[in-house]
């Protein structure tokens, strides 16, 4: 279990790209998926740079973004699939869901949330509104926290036939910040994602699998 947890964390570390900073706090409980109009509805915060990321696609309310850290000539492009979910009303980030290939190949499901959340009970997060995979929290920063989990190929292929998902964490009063919005569009936007990295490296991907 220790050794998973680290190999989660160097995860975390490393998937720095897909950090579009910026998450806004919110005690409310009602949001909605909000594509690439809601996230630039909820800009990064106060003296984050801005992301180096382009849109390369849209897949319902998924969103392929892709982008180079370091030396734009030198550095190899990084793509991610993300979902923004905004709270209605004020159309603050409440939570974000991505999916990317780690360092390792390896297919990873990140949820940044808010923070002043009860970090022992993680994220809950459910592709089908039925099944729950829960997420532990691997860091947290003023901006926010960042949960992580590896997805394995029977989680992937439920996600890409799900219409519906849920994400919930727990305030520390007790309260429940939870949503419920539309993840229809996962399949197409993974094999987007998968053309965009190359054939190689998605073969690669899916060797490592075995």
């Amino acid at each position: 279990m220790a050794e998973s947890l680290a190999r989660l964390k160097a995860l975390g570390l490393a998937l720095a790209l897909v950090g579009i900073a910026g998450l806004a706090t919110t005690d409310g409980a009602n949001a909605q998926a909000g594509g690439s109009s809601a996230a630039k509805k909820a800009p990064p915060a106060a003296g984050q740079p801005a992301p180096k990321a382009k849109v390369a696609g849209s897949f319902g309310n998924w969103t392929l973004l892709c982008g180079k850290e370091g030396d734009q000539k030198t550095a190899k492009e990084r793509c991610s699939l993300v979902l923004p979910l905004v709270e209605k009303e004020t159309q603050k980030l409440v939570f974000r869901v991505i999916a990317t290939y780690g360092p390792e190949g390896k297919l990873v499901l990140r949820v940044d949330a808010p923070t002043g959340v009860a970090l022992q009970r993680g994220v809950e997060f459910s592709p089908d509104t039925q099944k729950i995979y829960r997420m532990p929290f691997q860091t947290c920063l003023p901006m926010g926290c960042k949960a992580l989990l590896l997805i394995q190929d029977d989680m992937r292929k439920e996600m890409a036939a799900s219409k519906q998902g849920s994400i919930a964490v727990y305030a520390l009063n007790g309260k429940t910040i939870k949503t419920v919005a539309a993840v229809d569009g996962f399949a197409k936007g993974m094999a987007a994602l998968d053309k965009r990295i190359g054939k190689k490296a998605a073969a690669k991907n899916q060797k490592k699998k075995k």
